[in-house]
Formats: C-alpha cells, sequence, structure tokens
C-alpha cells in the first residue's frame, strides 16, 4: 500500500457520534465500507440505535474474518465466497439479537431489525475479491465502478419530490416542505398523524395520485400494487416487506441478521496484480469524484449541494439537506496499492 485516505462523516449538525457508517481499515488484509440503515422507531441495541448496531457490528465481524484468513485451525472463517461471507455476517448480528435478548421480538416484527450494506474488498491470495450487499460502492482503478442502486428508492424518493412540490406550490415555507415531505415519506400516506394538515383526505388523494402517476412513468415494469403499498405506507410501515424476498419486483437485500438470497448479493474477483487504486464509499455520496482522494469526493459532494440542496431534482433522495443535518452520513476510503 503507497497510499490511503478516508473520510466518514455524520449527517446530523453537531452529532459525529449518531454516524450509522462504519470502516473497515486493515492493510494488506482488506477494507469495507458498511452503511447502516437509519432505525425506524428508536430500537436500540447495546445504547446504539439499531442501524449503527448492525453497521459496528458487521465491522467487528469482517475484522474477526480478515484476521483469520489463512489459518488452518480456524476453516468455517475462511473465504469461500459471497455468499457465505454474507451468511456469516448475517450471523453476526443475529447473535448480537440473541445477546442483547432481543431474538424473538425480531423474529416477529422486521421494524426492530437493524440493518445495513456493506462493500467488502478484500485481499484473498493474489485476487481481490469484492463482495457487497446494498447501495455501498466501489471505483477500481478509477472507472470499473460497482454500486447496485435500488429502485425501490425512487418511488419514496417521488413521494417526497411530489409532496415538496405540492407544498411549495402552496406557499409553504422550505422547512415546512420539509418537514411535511418528510412525514409523508416516512409514514406513507395512509399512516399520517390525525392533526396534521398531511393527513387531509383531498391533500392525501392529490398527493398519491402525484406520486403514483410519476412513479409508473419512472417504473413501468413495476405492479403498480408495489407502487402503491410504498406510497401509502412509506419507509417505516411498508419498505421492510421489500427486504430479502424475491417475489416483488422491488425486492433488495440487506444485512439484517437473517437470510439474504443469493440474487442480492454482489461478487467481482480481480488479479491483485492488476490492481492500482480502491476507492470504496456509502451511499451519502450522489457523485464520484473525478479523481482518487478525499479532496475529489469532497469536491463531487459540494457540487452535488450546491446543485440539488433539497433532494428534490436530479438528485432526489428519500431525503434532503435541512438546517439541521446533511442528507446522509458519508465515508469515502480510497487505498492506492501502486
Amino acid at each position: 500500500m503507497r497510499q490511503l485516505e478516508a473520510f466518514s462523516l455524520g449527517k446530523k449538525f453537531g452529532h459525529p457520534e449518531t454516524n450509522e457508517d462504519s470502516l473497515v481499515v486493515m492493510p494488506n488484509l482488506g477494507y469495507a465500507v458498511i452503511d447502516g440503515v437509519t432505525d425506524r422507531n428508536g430500537t436500540r441495541y447495546g445504547g446504539m440505535l439499531s442501524g449503527q448496531f448492525a453497521s459496528r457490528t458487521v465491522k467487528r465481524a469482517i475484522e474477526i474474518f480478515l484476521l483469520a484468513q489463512g489459518q488452518k485451525d480456524q476453516p468455517q472463517l475462511q473465504f469461500q465466497g459471497g455468499e457465505h461471507f454474507v451468511d456469516y455476517l448475517g450471523k453476526a448480528i443475529h447473535a448480537g439479537y440473541a445477546a442483547h435478548g432481543a431474538l424473538a421480538a425480531v423474529e416477529a416484527d422486521w421494524k426492530l431489525r437493524g440493518g445495513c450494506t456493506v462493500m467488502a474488498a478484500m485481499l484473498i491470495g493474489d485476487r481481490l475479491e469484492i463482495v457487497a450487499v446494498g447501495d455501498s460502492g466501489i471505483r477500481v482503478n478509477g472507472k470499473d465502478t460497482l454500486q447496485v442502486l435500488k429502485p425501490l428508492d425512487d418511488v419514496t424518493a417521488i413521494l417526497r419530490r411530489e409532496t415538496w412540490r405540492y407544498f411549495e406550490a402552496l406557499g409553504k415555507p422550505t422547512d415546512e416542505c420539509d418537514r411535511l415531505a418528510g412525514s409523508m415519506t416516512w409514514q406513507g400516506t395512509r399512516n399520517q398523524p390525525h392533526d396534521s394538515v398531511t393527513a387531509n383526505g383531498d391533500v392525501v388523494a392529490a398527493i398519491e395520485a402525484r406520486a403514483l402517476s410519476a412513479s409508473r412513468e419512472h417504473l413501468p415494469g413495476v405492479p403498480e400494487s408495489e407502487l402503491l403499498l410504498l406510497i401509502q405506507h412509506g419507509i417505516s410501515h411498508g419498505q421492510g416487506k421489500f427486504q430479502n424476498v424475491t417475489e416483488p419486483v422491488l425486492g433488495y437485500g440487506g444485512i439484517d441478521g437473517f437470510a439474504v438470497p443469493g440474487r442480492f448479493v454482489e461478487t467481482r474477483s480481480y488479479p491483485l496484480a492488476d490492481i492500482h487504486t480502491i476507492e470504496l464509499f456509502s451511499d451519502g455520496y450522489f457523485k464520484p469524484g473525478t479523481g482518487f482522494g478525499v479532496a475529489s469526493w469532497e469536491a463531487a459532494f459540494q457540487d452535488v449541494e450546491a446543485e440539488d440542496f433539497h433532494k428534490i431534482g436530479r438528485y432526489m433522495s428519500t431525503k434532503g439537506t435541512t438546517s439541521t443535518q446533511l442528507t446522509d452520513d458519508r465515508s469515502y476510503l480510497g487505498v492506492r496499492l501502486k
């Protein structure tokens, strides 16, 4: 290794301890970026919100795994392919639930589960083995990029955008547009607080119609029933029904302590001799850096903020930057091998 640059920042201003991203930095062994899923309901394990708990648990599991490579007395920890590795990480979270006396609860209710994405780049013998679940990404040699974004997020992002625009047209101030759009996106149109303007029947009908029309146009191959489930029940009440299941078109993978179907595990393998740079990043970066290093990626981040601060334009998202927080936690890990 000739050069290593790393950066991670939580989204909440003044509260870096809430950052749900984690980094694994083990020179000559491997690297990873892990993005904890934002907690839905305040569930905590070991004093950490569920997404942070999952992220930190997987970080430690990867470190243990990398240290064990080549040790014949630990065959269960030797690299045996992407699905075996992801299964190992899931079991680590599952064991964490058990250690906190929460196993029965998380088996019964997906809303209580912690979750995370992972992008791991491991130096195994003379190969670079890459294993990914979710939407964290990697760029190899400055050009070969792997990042699996989930179309499901586009539906809830469209719901947020349409809600934002609806209230903007009514003359609501920016912070009110942010708050109301966030409520719709998180809870869905059918789970709004009864005393909120977002619970008004005419408002719900208008926003549902707008969001459904835009989602149909954007994702014409997705059944209307799946679009409506997300629009009406949002991230908190609807999204979990799509995680780690293969039947829905909008199904996606996440490491949450339970089985991850093989179709959601992405792998790549390269001759290590061909690798010059490895860059791993979480989805808080909406645009890649033009070159290697933190400075380049931070410049790209600032470009995005300047163009689409609220994330309702080119970089539409389920959250936007506000006066109290950034759109998302973000992390970058760059390694120059040659």
